[in-house]
């Protein structure tokens, strides 16, 4: 059956109001929408305006002693939360415990466990920083205040309990930045009972990434690596975390850990001997000196290019006849720190050097290598 001409007149019509109306209305809807995100926003801006006059003269003149950082309304209570966010990081002493207790006081933190478990990966991140930075960590009374009752006062110094192990579950948070936030929060309450979790993930990411999450370990402070050295299984069987120990040795320059280290080199692991040469560089014991150098003709390349590294630093200027050897290894990292060791002892290894690029027959790796260091030094003002 063939379709009636006369119809095709009409549906056009009506097509075009029908798109005319669906554009109409989508505008409509975006100007609302705008409108209400720009409302909000002056909101937003006037609220921050005023709270920054009142905790100004809360916290810096002694405004807590007279009267109490004035009413915040109920729905304006999340703003406020944004609001001494931008702060927490960035106020210490006497301040910060203010601060801290504005934050309780208005029960902020009532809100908590709900917020660790939101879909929005910003806000499980923002709720495991509030913890660590408030310091909700020890035993305290926690109930949330009465809404309709006036905002207690809460002591400066005391924490709370209970949100820490609360935190744990975003160790395994699929959002990478929810994890790495989680972990700091444990780390930052310095407590080695979370030592084990906290450890277990680092060590689940990548080999190259461990190093960058050194910096989440140090928060647990020197008292990590007693803990390391008791609970880490036998280096033979599993050298990996061992490797993070020597890490944390150097970072925290731990000279009592110096022959556990010692002891580590014996190891027969590339990796793990490369991680001990490092802290021993940051540690500059010079009587270790005679035991870095017989790792000195080591079959891995990247230990000899720490010897290289350490030799320097541990000998002085009575290590340019071993880094002399150095200077010919068919590697050129190793060639490369040993030249760097050489310009760092001063005019000794420069001297050496010198001869080295001057002397045809000195090996051609070890003249070209001498040569580029020396342009170098010469470059950056060193000679």
């Amino acid at each position: 059956m063939p379709f009636p001409h006369d119809l095709l007149l009409p549906i056009l019509r009506w097509a075009t109001f029908g798109l005319l109306a669906l554009t109409g209305g989508l505008v409509l809807v975006g100007t609302v929408l705008q409108y209400r995100k720009d409302r909000q926003n002056r909101h937003r801006i006037a609220c921050y305006q005023a709270w920054e006059t009142q905790l100004t003269d809360y916290l810096f003149k002694r405004g807590f002693e007279h009267e109490s950082f004035g009413p915040v309304p109920w729905a304006d209570r999340w703003l406020f939360r944004d609001f001494l966010a931008r702060y927490q990081s960035t106020i210490a002493g006497q301040e910060f415990e203010l601060l801290r207790e504005l934050y309780l006081s208005m029960g902020l933190h009532a809100s908590l466990p709900q917020r660790l478990k939101d879909r929005d990966p910003n806000v499980r991140a923002q709720a495991a920083k509030e913890i660590s930075v408030f310091r909700l960590d020890e035993p305290a009374e926690h109930a949330p205040p009465p809404v309709t009752e006036r905002p207690w006062r809460w002591k400066p110094g005391i924490r709370m309990e209970g949100y820490l192990e609360q935190v744990l579950p975003l160790l395994d948070d699929p959002v990478p930045f929810v994890a790495h936030t989680a972990a700091q929060a444990l780390t930052h309450s310095r407590s080695l009972r979370f030592a084990a979790p906290v450890l277990a993930w680092v060590m689940r990411e990548e080999l190259y990434q461990r190093e960058r999450l050194l910096r989440v370990l140090e928060g647990f402070g020197p008292d990590l690596l007693p803990w390391m050295k008791e609970n880490l299984e036998s280096p033979n069987q599993n050298p990996e975390p061992w490797i993070l120990y020597a890490l944390l040795v150097g970072s925290h320059r731990h000279r009592e850990s110096l022959p556990r280290l010692l002891w580590l080199l014996d190891v027969p692991s590339v990796d793990l001997r490369a991680s001990v040469l490092k802290a021993l560089i940051i540690l500059a014991d010079p009587e270790v000196y005679p035991r870095v150098l017989s790792l000195a003709a080591s079959p891995a390349w990247e230990i000899r290019a720490q010897v290289a590294r350490a030799l320097g630093v541990l000998g002085g200027p009575s290590a340019v006849p071993d880094l002399l050897p150095l200077m010919t290894d068919p590697v050129y990292e190793v060639r490369r720190n040993a030249a760097q060791s050489l310009v760092d002892l001063g005019h000794s290894g420069v001297s050496a050097l010198s001869w080295l690029a001057e002397d045809p027959a000195s090996d051609r790796f070890a003249r070209d290598m001498a040569r580029e260091r020396l342009e170098w030094a010469d470059e950056r003002g060193h000679l």
